[in-house]
């Protein structure tokens, strides 16, 4: 930029600019990463026990392969705060570029994963 004295230096009397960089606050990424990770482990427990007792009449009635397709979609869309706790902060540019694009793709399969196996059961 060039300023009206015709030089590319700002003057003394412009202040430095203050960028805010909206970062996630430390106390904010750990409780998002703490609901990502019992929203895992329930839907990795529920996969579990679905699996193991396939064969129990109340299971069978309910169409396992519907319920892992269930717990399949809640894993995939509670795995997306993970790279959306993701910031400039605790990431490079590249690592923030990748976490960017893998949200957006984790939530859009896990969904339609999820939301597939409901609507072909009814």
């Amino acid at each position: 930029f060039v300023f009206s004295d015709g030089s590319s230096t700002p003057p003394p009397e412009i202040p430095v600019l203050d960028h805010n960089m909206n970062q996630l606050q430390p106390g904010v990424r750990a409780a998002c990463l703490a609901l990502s990770a019992i929203a895992i482990g329930l839907s990795i427990g529920f996969l579990l026990f679905t699996s193991i007792t396939r064969e129990k009449q109340v299971i069978k009635a309910s169409q396992p392969l519907f319920l892992i397709m269930l717990c399949v979609g809640c894993l995939l869309m509670a795995s997306c705060i993970i790279p959306a706790a993701m910031d400039d902060a605790v990431s490079s540019v590249s690592g923030c570029d990748i976490a960017c694009m893998s949200k957006i793709w984790l939530f859009a399969i896990g969904f339609c994963v999820c939301f597939s196996a409901l609507f072909s059961k009814t």
